[in-house]
């Protein structure tokens, strides 16, 4: 029979925990790339003249992806399995990390416990027992940037999910294959899968710890909502460097500039003066300019960081507050 103490948080991520915390997106001013609202449907109209099949558009459309910071405040896990690739997200991450959920089922943040998808609302503070997966290439660089000291890291080679397979044996956890809904024979009856299912259901049922999943809740519809506003920001900025590259005629910038001011992004005349930006500054320097912009967007979120971290002195948030 399962326990509490029979379950581990894992987590897949391309951010390194420092001082072993795992920042919720929004507060560390996570970003990713996004297609322009803006000029995406003129750059891909211009890219099928060239590519028509659908793996080379979309390798080549990525050269026109825009910056964007991402508006998110929960942090995700699986219980004793690996997230599963599905439409909602691909997760070709190279860092692992392994708590005890012992240390945190009784935290505030945490607003859902599923085995496939168990998520916090605030940053969390890894525990003495957290393990920290690594690629071994990687180590000597990350010792450069980060303190390691009094992290539990360990070096793997080879797939990210067999070393966490390794990892959960030694330490004498069971791992389970994860899929969308939960484990893939959670529903097996007399399989081991069925029983962390259901001790999982049961304890949550016990305690008053909801199950809602994620995809459905207020939070990710909220979150959902400021990603596009911000991402609609961004590409306004993004279509304004490109109009500031003396590339465009002023006939189509001064045109362009009167129905940004009247915010009419989907009307047909302004879609007319996207394709003309796009034949008139041209797919390769384009994509230099799109580059240049989004590097900058990235070194002025580097500068804000490093301006925030000397306003405020190293401080780790007390997470010690528990559910009644």
């Amino acid at each position: 029979m399962y326990t509490i103490n029979d379950c581990v948080l894992i987590r897949k991520t391309g951010v390194f925990p420092e001082n072993g915390i795992i920042q919720t997106p929004i507060n560390g001013l996570a970003y990713e790339f996004g297609k322009s609202t803006i000029l995406g449907d003129a750059i891909y109209d211009k890219l099928r003249e060239e590519y028509t099949n659908p793996e080379d558009l979309i390798r080549e459309g990525k050269k026109y992806d825009v910056y964007f910071e991402t508006y998110r405040r929960t942090i995700h896990f699986t219980i004793n399995g690996v997230v599963a690739d599905s439409l909602y997200g691909q997760f070709p991450y190279p860092f692992a990390i392994i708590e005890p959920l012992k240390h945190h089922v009784d935290d505030d943040s945490l607003e859902t416990l599923r085995v496939e998808d168990t998520y916090f609302t605030d940053d969390m503070k890894l525990s003495d027992e957290a393990i920290i997966l690594i690629p071994e290439e990687e180590r000597e660089k990350l010792a450069e940037r980060y303190d390691l000291t009094g992290l539990n890291i360990r070096t793997y080679t080879g797939e990210l999910e067999q070393a966490i397979k390794d990892e959960l044996q030694e330490a004498g956890y069971d791992f389970f294959d994860v899929n969308d809904h939960g484990y893939r024979k959670g529903l097996d009856s007399g399989t081991k899968d069925s029983e962390m299912y259901t001790f999982i259901y049961e304890y949550c049922q016990a305690n008053g710890i909801p199950q809602k999943k994620h995809f459905y809740s207020d939070i990710n519809y909220e979150d959902q909502q400021k990603r596009m506003e911000e991402a609609e920001k961004m590409d306004e900025l993004h279509l304004k460097y490109i109009l500031d590259s003396g590339l465009v005629s002023e006939e189509v910038v001064k045109k362009t500039n009167t129905l940004l001011e009247d915010r009419r992004y989907y009307k047909q005349e302004f879609n007319e003066l996207m394709r003309q930006v796009v034949d008139q500054v041209g797919l390769e320097k384009l994509a230099e300019l799109t580059s240049e912009f989004n590097q900058k967007m990235i070194n002025d979120r580097e500068l804000r960081i490093m301006a925030n971290k000397e306003k405020e002195p190293q401080q780790t948030k007390d997470k010690s507050n528990k559910r009644d």
